[in-house]
């Protein structure tokens, strides 16, 4: 309860400091692998390069995407990141992005306990963003590669290096300064 009590301290505190706030979904494609799907979160904070500067989280899972009522595989990924955001004054920005995380995979059965299904993740990724004029929702398009880290036969298998993506987000709230 403490521990609860002390995330949701901190992260008001973080939203009340933001300088902008945008939650959205997020649809992802792993070359030549599964779809996934989740939701992504970024704040900008109005102290440091406010609306060009982002963190965020992004919870990406296939069990919203191709395993969803079927017999694929179920893989979650929860990506924090940095991002940089060119054009601040236009409605359109190039973005440079860096991500790290944790991947899991969920093989179910005994019998896969050898193979390795979990992974740090770290990734370069390079997109596009376009702000909706008028409507506090904009599109962010990107490609990025893991950068697999472990040895030949050590990473899951499903853990592909390229992925494209389609973020769409709202913003909930906006500072001006």
């Amino acid at each position: 309860m403490k521990k609860t009590i002390l995330v949701s301290l901190i992260l008001c505190t973080i939203i009340s400091q933001a300088q902008t706030l945008k939650l959205g979904g997020r649809f992802q494609k792993t070359q030549e692998m599964y779809w996934e799907n989740g939701f992504s979160a970024q704040y900008s904070f109005a102290k440091f390069k406010p609306d060009q500067f982002f963190i965020g989280f992004d919870y990406v899972t296939s069990r919203l995407g191709s395993a969803y009522n079927s017999n694929a595989i179920k893989q979650d990924n929860y990506i924090f990141s940095g991002s940089w955001q060119f054009n601040k004054s236009r409605p359109y920005h190039f973005v440079t992005r860096l991500n790290v995380g944790y991947f899991y995979s969920d093989l179910e059965e005994e019998i896969f306990d050898e193979i390795p299904n979990t992974a740090f993740l770290f990734s370069p990724e390079i997109g596009f963003t376009y702000n909706i004029p008028q409507v506090p929702v904009s599109l962010n398009f990107g490609i990025g590669y893991y950068i697999i880290t472990e040895k030949e036969g050590y990473s899951p298998g499903t853990l592909q290096p390229l992925y494209f993506h389609l973020d769409i987000y709202y913003t909930l709230f906006k500072k001006h300064t």
